[in-house]
């Protein structure tokens, strides 16, 4: 699978979740992954691993300078995972 179609299904996978969670902690994490994940494919990653380390840097300088809870932050960085599992 090349790095678009690789992306795309990410992306489909998190817009699911989105579409089909009745939690809203779920919901925002969905969200703000997909905001992240389109930055990192618009960077136009070779690979996929370059793809995941391009969201990975992304979320962390968010982090960085976001005033999330631990609580949120993992549950994004759990949803990433279990994202990168699925597909």
């Amino acid at each position: 699978m090349n790095v678009s179609a690789y992306s795309d299904h990410l992306h489909q996978y998190l817009l699911r979740q989105e579409e089909t969670t009745e939690d809203a902690d779920r919901l925002f994490y969905s969200s703000y992954l997909l905001g992240h994940l389109s930055l990192a494919a618009a960077a136009d990653p070779e690979t996929p691993e370059q793809l995941h380390r391009g969201v990975d840097a992304s979320l962390d300088d968010a982090f960085a300078v976001d005033h999330l809870s631990d609580a949120d932050k993992d549950g994004i960085r759990s949803l990433w995972q279990e994202a990168l599992a699925a597909c």
